[in-house]
This record gives C-alpha cells, structure tokens and sequence, in this order.
C-alpha cells in the first residue's frame, strides 16, 4: 500500500512528501484547491496559515482537519490521498 512517509516541507501551496517506496514527490495544491472550492470551507486553505497546518494521516494521506462544512453543518477533514499525491505529484531528486 502506497503511502507517504513523511511531510518534509511545505510551502505555499505545494507539499514535498517521501513515500514508502523511497520516492520524494513535490505536489502543486491550488489547482486541488480551485476545484474543489464549491465545497464550504475549502476556500481557507487559501490562507497560508491554515494551509501550513497540513498533517499526515494514518492512511498516508495529506490532511487539514475539521476544515470542510458538511451539508449538515459538521466539520470534516479535508485530506489527499497518497495515490492521487504520488501520480500527480512532480519527482523531487533527493
């Protein structure tokens, strides 16, 4: 199972991760952010301090907790998967 390792930088909206596979990927996060802004609360990540609080998950996934309002009005964490991150993700040399 695919996963990211650890978080080992994170700058405006991009995220460098290392995968269990050895592999260092460089993601561009504000094309997710733009398409996905339709969904109450996404807009924040926009702010880099709220975008600076990415965490990993026990999935490997990148997440922001409690940032997305469900239609019922509960806060949901926002997260990427580790798949979506690797393929989508720009090869970093390490």
């Amino acid at each position: 199972m695919l996963k990211i390792n650890k978080i080992i930088n994170i700058e405006p909206f991009q995220i460098t991760g290392i995968f269990n596979d050895g592999q260092i990927k460089k993601l561009d996060i504000f094309p997710i952010i733009q398409n996905h802004i339709h969904h109450k609360g996404v807009k924040n990540l926009l702010n880099e301090s709220v975008f600076n609080n990415a965490q990993l998950g026990v999935f490997g996934e990148i997440f922001w907790s409690k940032i997305v309002e469900s239609n019922d009005n509960h806060l949901m964490d926002y997260d990427i998967s580790p798949e979506y991150f690797y393929n989508n993700g720009e090869n970093v040399d390490s």
